[in-house]
């Protein structure tokens, strides 16, 4: 009887960093199918940065800074090799950056409204212009200015993105994020990555 109990135990010891080892796999399918299927990479990636930049701005204002202080205009991402070069995918950051500086309190600033609401025959209604003369022109007493940076490699885009003092070349604050490059991403980047890389089964965790 003792060798059938000692016998038991050394099993029982085996199975116990298996059974930890299905645990960690497991929790991690998990938080991957979490960031894929609940929160997604892109506002994932986009909390990152915004998160970051409202935490140093709490630091260096102090206690008696608010959010609603201050008044930002954020523009698109660009191409670090071509200032000229942007896409989809940085234009859609920049939007969940502004979702979120809002969310946090922030005065965001719309500087691609329209003079008037430009009505389209089986189109829609429009208030939104890339159109310099159609712009709805103002003096606003901005205080800070959102501009970036993205590089592209075969398995992710990384945004390098700050918040520049409109009086001076002074970043305030900064803040970076990554999106994984997966096949679903390709047409967002309106450019091919270094490599293009064969789809495969696994789910990747990396942020």
């Amino acid at each position: 009887m003792k060798k059938i109990a000692i016998l038991i135990l050394l099993l029982l010891t085996m199975l116990i960093p298996i059974t930890a080892a299905a645990n960690d796999f497991s929790s991690g399918i998990g938080r991957a199918l979490s960031t894929l299927m609940g929160t997604g990479y892109v506002p994932a990636c986009a909390s990152s940065i915004a998160s970051s930049m409202d935490k140093q701005l709490l630091e260096l204002l102090g206690e008696d800074y608010t959010p609603k202080d201050l008044k930002i205009v954020l523009t698109v991402p660009v191409n670090i090799n071509d200032f000229d070069k942007t896409n989809t995918l940085a234009r859609q950051i920049t939007e969940e950056i502004a979702n979120k500086l809002k969310a946090k309190g922030y005065r965001v600033f719309e500087i691609r409204r329209a003079k008037e609401i430009e009505i389209t025959p089986r189109k829609g209604e429009f208030l939104l212009s890339r159109e310099q003369h159609k712009l709805f022109k103002t003096d606003l007493e901005i205080e800070l200015v959102m501009t970036g940076t993205y590089t592209i490699t075969s398995r992710s885009v990384r945004y390098n993105c700050r918040l520049l003092h409109t009086g001076s070349y002074e970043i305030i604050a900064s803040g970076n994020g990554t999106v994984p490059v997966y096949p679903e991403i390709y047409p967002l980047l309106d450019e091919e990555p270094d490599k293009i890389i064969e789809p495969a089964p696994s789910v990747r965790t990396k942020l």
